[in-house]
Protein backbone atom coordinates (compact mmCIF):
# COMPACT_ATOMS: atom_id res chain seq x y z
CA UNK A 1 0.00 0.00 0.00
CA UNK A 2 2.51 2.25 -1.00
CA UNK A 3 3.64 4.53 1.82
CA UNK A 4 1.27 3.03 4.37
CA UNK A 5 3.26 -0.49 4.60
CA UNK A 6 6.44 0.32 2.15
CA UNK A 7 5.56 -1.74 -0.60
CA UNK A 8 5.60 -0.33 -4.56
CA UNK A 9 2.19 0.82 -6.13
CA UNK A 10 3.99 0.38 -9.45
CA UNK A 11 1.88 -1.20 -12.14
CA UNK A 12 -2.02 -0.02 -10.54
CA UNK A 13 -4.19 2.61 -11.13
CA UNK A 14 -5.21 5.03 -8.79
CA UNK A 15 -6.52 4.59 -5.81
CA UNK A 16 -5.67 1.12 -5.97
CA UNK A 17 -6.81 0.10 -2.32
CA UNK A 18 -8.92 1.36 0.67
CA UNK A 19 -8.78 2.02 4.15
CA UNK A 20 -11.57 2.02 6.45
CA UNK A 21 -11.13 3.74 9.65
CA UNK A 22 -12.60 5.04 12.68
CA UNK A 23 -11.41 7.66 15.37
CA UNK A 24 -11.73 8.25 18.69
CA UNK A 25 -11.20 11.50 20.49
CA UNK A 26 -9.63 11.06 24.04
CA UNK A 27 -10.30 13.34 26.85
CA UNK A 28 -8.56 13.74 29.97
CA UNK A 29 -10.65 14.68 33.51
CA UNK A 30 -9.97 18.05 33.04
CA UNK A 31 -12.23 17.89 29.46
CA UNK A 32 -8.90 18.42 27.44
CA UNK A 33 -8.62 16.43 23.91
CA UNK A 34 -5.64 14.73 24.56
CA UNK A 35 -5.44 11.90 21.65
CA UNK A 36 -7.43 10.60 18.97
CA UNK A 37 -7.31 6.70 18.89
CA UNK A 38 -7.65 5.49 14.97
CA UNK A 39 -8.45 2.10 14.11
CA UNK A 40 -7.40 1.15 10.39
CA UNK A 41 -8.85 -1.85 8.19
CA UNK A 42 -7.03 -2.60 5.26
CA UNK A 43 -9.28 -3.47 2.17
CA UNK A 44 -9.95 -7.25 2.22
CA UNK A 45 -7.22 -8.30 -1.01
CA UNK A 46 -4.29 -6.28 -0.18
CA UNK A 47 -4.55 -7.68 3.55
CA UNK A 48 -5.14 -11.41 1.82
CA UNK A 49 -1.46 -10.38 -0.25
CA UNK A 50 0.13 -9.34 2.34
CA UNK A 51 -1.04 -12.51 5.09
CA UNK A 52 -0.24 -14.66 2.27
CA UNK A 53 3.86 -13.24 1.71
CA UNK A 54 4.05 -13.42 5.81
CA UNK A 55 2.93 -17.12 5.69
CA UNK A 56 5.62 -17.57 4.22
CA UNK A 57 8.11 -16.44 5.80
CA UNK A 58 10.62 -19.13 7.25
CA UNK A 59 12.30 -17.48 10.20
CA UNK A 60 10.72 -19.65 13.52
CA UNK A 61 8.60 -16.71 14.21
CA UNK A 62 4.89 -17.00 15.09
CA UNK A 63 2.20 -15.36 13.07
CA UNK A 64 1.86 -13.03 16.07
CA UNK A 65 5.14 -11.91 16.02
CA UNK A 66 5.17 -11.27 12.64
CA UNK A 67 2.03 -8.96 12.77
CA UNK A 68 3.74 -6.74 15.50
CA UNK A 69 6.92 -6.88 13.30
CA UNK A 70 4.24 -5.21 10.11
CA UNK A 71 2.92 -3.23 12.64
CA UNK A 72 6.35 -1.34 13.39
CA UNK A 73 6.94 -0.95 9.30
CA UNK A 74 3.72 0.68 9.65
CA UNK A 75 4.55 3.21 12.64
CA UNK A 76 7.66 4.11 11.38
CA UNK A 77 6.41 4.65 7.85
CA UNK A 78 3.64 6.79 8.82
CA UNK A 79 6.01 8.84 11.53
CA UNK A 80 7.63 10.27 8.61
CA UNK A 81 4.16 11.43 7.27
CA UNK A 82 2.91 12.93 10.40
CA UNK A 83 1.05 9.87 10.46
CA UNK A 84 -1.51 10.93 7.01
CA UNK A 85 -3.38 12.82 9.87
CA UNK A 86 -3.55 16.27 9.29
CA UNK A 87 -5.18 18.31 12.85
CA UNK A 88 -6.34 21.91 13.09
CA UNK A 89 -7.95 23.90 15.94
CA UNK A 90 -10.12 26.62 14.24
CA UNK A 91 -8.02 26.09 11.36
CA UNK A 92 -4.79 26.65 13.03
CA UNK A 93 -2.47 23.90 12.99
CA UNK A 94 -2.12 21.63 15.83
CA UNK A 95 0.88 19.34 16.77
CA UNK A 96 1.28 15.79 17.01
CA UNK A 97 3.33 13.56 19.66
CA UNK A 98 4.57 10.38 18.86
CA UNK A 99 2.16 7.42 18.24
CA UNK A 100 1.51 4.82 21.20
CA UNK A 101 -0.46 1.55 22.02
CA UNK A 102 -0.02 0.17 18.43
CA UNK A 103 -1.71 -2.92 17.69
CA UNK A 104 -1.60 -4.97 14.54
CA UNK A 105 -4.10 -8.04 13.99
CA UNK A 106 -6.01 -9.78 10.90
CA UNK A 107 -9.67 -9.94 11.70
CA UNK A 108 -12.55 -11.07 9.19
CA UNK A 109 -10.10 -11.14 6.23
CA UNK A 110 -8.51 -7.36 7.25
CA UNK A 111 -5.64 -6.08 8.46
CA UNK A 112 -6.59 -3.95 11.24
CA UNK A 113 -4.10 -1.38 12.24
CA UNK A 114 -4.60 0.09 16.12
CA UNK A 115 -3.18 3.30 17.51
CA UNK A 116 -2.92 6.39 19.72
CA UNK A 117 -2.07 9.41 17.99
CA UNK A 118 -1.74 12.33 21.00
CA UNK A 119 -1.58 15.52 20.85
CA UNK A 120 1.56 17.18 21.60
CA UNK A 121 -0.51 19.47 23.73
CA UNK A 122 -4.12 18.61 25.53
CA UNK A 123 -6.25 21.11 23.71
CA UNK A 124 -9.18 22.45 25.77
CA UNK A 125 -12.39 22.72 23.02
CA UNK A 126 -14.53 24.59 24.76
CA UNK A 127 -16.15 27.06 22.38
CA UNK A 128 -13.62 25.31 19.56
CA UNK A 129 -13.51 22.80 17.20
CA UNK A 130 -11.17 21.07 16.11
CA UNK A 131 -11.21 19.36 12.43
CA UNK A 132 -8.57 16.32 11.40
CA UNK A 133 -8.47 14.92 7.82
CA UNK A 134 -6.70 11.71 7.41
CA UNK A 135 -5.47 10.84 3.55
CA UNK A 136 -2.16 9.32 1.49
CA UNK A 137 -0.88 12.35 -0.11
CA UNK A 138 -0.20 9.92 -2.98
CA UNK A 139 -4.14 8.71 -3.15
CA UNK A 140 -2.87 5.78 -3.72
CA UNK A 141 -5.52 4.24 -0.92
CA UNK A 142 -8.52 5.85 -0.74
CA UNK A 143 -9.26 6.65 3.21
CA UNK A 144 -12.72 7.02 4.40
CA UNK A 145 -14.77 6.56 7.98
CA UNK A 146 -16.23 3.19 8.18
CA UNK A 147 -19.88 3.44 6.73
CA UNK A 148 -23.05 1.69 5.69
CA UNK A 149 -22.94 -0.65 2.65
CA UNK A 150 -23.71 2.09 -0.08
CA UNK A 151 -21.31 3.96 1.38
CA UNK A 152 -24.01 6.63 1.86
CA UNK A 153 -23.66 7.37 5.79
CA UNK A 154 -20.73 6.92 7.83
CA UNK A 155 -21.89 4.75 11.40
CA UNK A 156 -21.82 6.13 14.55
CA UNK A 157 -18.91 4.72 15.50
CA UNK A 158 -16.64 6.30 12.38
CA UNK A 159 -15.98 9.01 14.80
CA UNK A 160 -16.65 8.80 18.70
CA UNK A 161 -15.14 10.53 21.88
CA UNK A 162 -13.93 9.34 24.91
CA UNK A 163 -15.41 11.07 28.93
CA UNK A 164 -15.96 14.18 26.79
CA UNK A 165 -17.32 17.30 28.35
CA UNK A 166 -20.94 17.76 28.34
CA UNK A 167 -22.45 19.04 24.92
CA UNK A 168 -19.19 18.12 22.52
CA UNK A 169 -20.52 16.79 19.31
CA UNK A 170 -18.97 15.02 16.61
CA UNK A 171 -19.53 15.42 12.80
CA UNK A 172 -17.76 13.87 9.20
CA UNK A 173 -17.94 16.01 6.64
CA UNK A 174 -17.54 14.37 3.20
CA UNK A 175 -15.27 15.22 0.56
CA UNK A 176 -16.42 17.35 -2.78
CA UNK A 177 -13.60 17.21 -5.05
CA UNK A 178 -13.62 18.92 -8.37
CA UNK A 179 -14.54 16.77 -10.84
CA UNK A 180 -10.84 17.89 -12.58
CA UNK A 181 -9.11 16.36 -9.81
CA UNK A 182 -11.19 13.51 -10.10
CA UNK A 183 -10.81 13.17 -13.80
CA UNK A 184 -6.64 13.83 -12.97
CA UNK A 185 -7.00 10.66 -10.46
CA UNK A 186 -8.72 8.32 -12.79
CA UNK A 187 -6.39 9.00 -15.11
CA UNK A 188 -2.99 8.23 -13.46
CA UNK A 189 -1.69 4.37 -13.49
CA UNK A 190 1.38 2.49 -13.59
CA UNK A 191 4.21 4.64 -11.70
CA UNK A 192 2.62 7.87 -12.83
CA UNK A 193 2.53 10.75 -9.49
CA UNK A 194 -0.33 13.47 -9.72
CA UNK A 195 0.42 17.05 -7.84
CA UNK A 196 1.67 16.93 -4.53
CA UNK A 197 -0.98 16.23 -1.71
CA UNK A 198 -3.57 14.99 -4.39
CA UNK A 199 -5.20 12.81 -1.77
CA UNK A 200 -6.42 15.96 0.28
CA UNK A 201 -8.84 16.59 -2.21
CA UNK A 202 -10.82 13.35 -1.68
CA UNK A 203 -10.06 13.68 2.31
CA UNK A 204 -13.49 13.19 4.32
CA UNK A 205 -13.06 15.93 7.18
CA UNK A 206 -14.04 15.19 11.01
CA UNK A 207 -14.90 17.56 13.44
CA UNK A 208 -14.94 17.37 17.46
CA UNK A 209 -16.74 20.64 18.62
CA UNK A 210 -17.60 21.57 22.76
CA UNK A 211 -19.77 24.40 23.81
CA UNK A 212 -18.30 27.72 25.68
Amino acid sequence: MGLLLGTSPAALAHPHGWVDMSVEGVFDDQGNLTALRQRWRMDPFYSQVVMEEMATVKDGTSMAQRLDALGVEIRNNLATQHNLTNITLDGQPVAQGEVTDTNTDYRDDRLVYEFVLPLSTPQRLAGHTLSYRIFDPTYYIEMVHEANEDGSQPLPDALKLDHPPAGCTTRIVKATPDPQKVMEAAMLDKGDSGEPNLGRFFAETGEIACPG
